[in-house]
């Protein structure tokens, strides 16, 4: 870990080019280093919080570089907790290259990944669980994702934790006293008064561990790959989930020779679509390539869009696409339904089987926003979708919750079998900790480096 006695500095703003580019610099001689580079336009010490207009010069050449702006935020009011100044300056990258050459000049020295976000958390200025957040609303690709990380970042899950830790911790000392005064073993009711109070805990417990399914296809987004035989709307689909022209929609069978790839965003989730070569035996070679890739990428993907053409009867070809994909979870879609059917209920029935399927039609658009609703259930189960209600989006938090759960069913267990209350304290602590990984409180040096490694220089 980098020594928080230097003064670090980077580009808080994004690279490249731009109107303003935003440097910063945090740390013990944030102030004095500043000022060996920036020269007021009037005299004196701007206000706290308040921007001085000036200049900024390279340190070693004294050559004006810029007109700047800075702010500072002395401590323990700042981002980092530390002081910390930002300068404005035009958004050129030849002029942050040489603001940062100067400020390392002065006595800075360029920040780590994720170094202004680390020392703020061992400043105590966020706990570890909103550290992490912070790195999720930079990156949030929907407005769904925002507020599900800004949920995260303002302290959701921390205050949720706070209730379940206070209860193991006075659990703890009345296990504590039993120890200490021998005398004082609980009684068989009283261990089942505890063991009732470990269960609440526990169910509390096993549903944040549930919402991570959904919490982490909320966070990473999912793929999905538009599937079924040549000339049944498959591109025309792919195309209206995304709602604009991406792929080539022709009567041609075999248009679509190769895996066609988009982003989109369904339900607020980021969505990776591939539009596939059309599922059939025979064909030029070059179609055969992209049928074979096409079924090597179904094994790959989170979900599987069956396209069929309800226009045409039901066939044998049908029935053999059919069996080739027994093997898979699909969303069905009945295509065309502006015009005629040519399916029984009873084909469609037999076809979908227990899959979920909605009748469509890619051409006008009609039940499209249904079909990405059973894309939704498909993914998240048929629960409701709790927009408000939290998730747990990291992995590294779902394997503290599920260790500290294993530790408790433990202590609850000994509870029950008469064991010791020294067994049970032992379990107790356990769970505590394990808790406590999530926001930082205990057991984090070992972690620090990789949660903010992952971050971008500057943050």
């Amino acid at each position: 870990m980098a020594d928080r006695g230097d003064t670090i500095c980077a580009l808080s703003s994004a690279p490249g080019r731009s109107g303003i580019a935003v440097v910063r610099v945090s740390g013990p001689q944030c102030f004095e280093i500043v000022g060996r580079v920036f020269t007021p336009s009037s005299s004196g010490v701007a206000p706290d919080r308040q921007a001085a207009l000036g200049r900024v010069f390279d340190m070693r050449s004294g050559a004006e570089l810029d007109q700047a702006l800075v702010t500072r935020f002395a401590s323990p009011n700042s981002y980092t907790g530390e002081d910390v100044a930002e300068l404005s300056v035009h958004g050129s990258p030849v002029v942050v290259s040489h603001l940062l050459d100067s400020l390392c000049a002065a006595g800075a020295r360029l920040a780590e990944p994720g170094e202004f976000t680390l020392r703020a958390f061992l400043n105590g200025r966020m706990d570890l669980v909103q550290a992490e957040a912070v790195r999720d609303v930079i990156e949030a690709q929907t407005f769904y994702q925002l507020q599900v990380a800004g949920r995260q970042l303002a302290g959701a899950l921390s205050l949720q934790l706070e209730p379940v830790r206070r209860e193991l911790v006075e659990l703890i000392a009345g296990f504590e006293t039993a120890v200490e005064f021998v005398e004082e073993d609980l009684n068989p009711e009283s261990r089942e008064r505890v063991a009732a109070r470990l269960d609440k805990v526990l169910a509390e417990l096993s549903r944040w561990t549930r919402s991570f399914r959904r919490g982490r296809i909320v966070r990473e987004g999912f793929s999905l790959a538009v599937a079924g035989r040549p000339n049944v709307g498959k591109s025309s689909l792919f195309n209206a989930l995304l709602a604009e022209e991406r792929s080539i929609v022709t009567e041609l069978p075999g248009t679509t020779r190769d895996l066609v790839s988009e982003s989109a965003g369904i339900e607020g989730v980021p969505v990776r679509l591939t539009d596939t070569a059309g599922l059939r035996d025979g064909g030029n070679p070059i179609e055969r390539i992209g049928v074979d890739r096409s079924i090597r990428l179904l094994s790959d993907v989170d979900a599987i869009l069956l396209v069929l053409d309800t226009s045409r009867a039901y066939c044998g070809e049908d029935q053999n696409l059919l069996e080739r994909m027994r093997g898979y979870s699909c969303i069905v879609a009945f295509n065309k339904c502006d015009l005629p059917c040519a399916w029984t209920a009873e084909d469609k029935a037999e076809f979908a089987g227990k899959w979920q399927c909605e009748e469509v039609s890619a051409l006008t658009g009609e039940n499209v926003d249904r079909l990405r609703a059973a894309i939704r259930r498909h993914l998240f189960g048929e629960d409701a979708f709790e927009r408000d209600g939290l998730l747990v989006t990291q992995l590294r938090h779902s394997q503290c919750l599920e260790s500290a759960r294993a530790a408790l069913e433990a202590a609850a267990g000994a509870l029950r079998g008469g064991e010791s209350e020294e067994f049970v304290l032992a379990d107790l602590y356990r769970g505590l900790r394990k808790l406590g990984e999530i926001t930082g409180e205990t057991g984090v040096e070992e972690i620090l480096g990789a949660v903010f490694s992952r971050f971008c220089i500057g943050k």
